[in-house]
């Protein structure tokens, strides 16, 4: 789903780094797009009960983690069209990109 975003988005593979990790203290998978304006988040709980949280936020280069504040999306717009399209036309305006 993240190369996608990052595909969507026109960027090129130098402009943005996706990494897998784990918050130990609730089990969470997390996987993280970053660039040196935008982290994407995408974190899935433990188990077929734990759901997917997805939030993005500003941030200043890729080492970044404390950024400006979460901004959450919701899932279930992302299987329409129209919500996946407008979530990466704010992606883009938040990672600097134009059109």
């Amino acid at each position: 789903m993240l190369r996608r975003f990052a595909g969507d988005m026109a960027l090129s593979p130098r402009d943005y780094t996706i990494r897998e990790h784990r918050q130990r203290r609730r089990d969470v998978d997390v996987f993280a797009l970053h660039t040196d304006s935008l982290l994407v988040e995408i974190q899935h709980g433990p188990g077929q009960e734990g759901g997917v949280r997805m939030s993005y936020r500003t941030c200043r280069g890729r080492h970044d983690l404390t950024g400006g504040r979460d901004n959450t999306v919701n899932v279930e717009s992302l299987a329409t069209d129209h919500g996946y399209a407008n979530l990466v036309s704010t992606l883009r305006v938040v990672a600097g990109r134009r059109s």
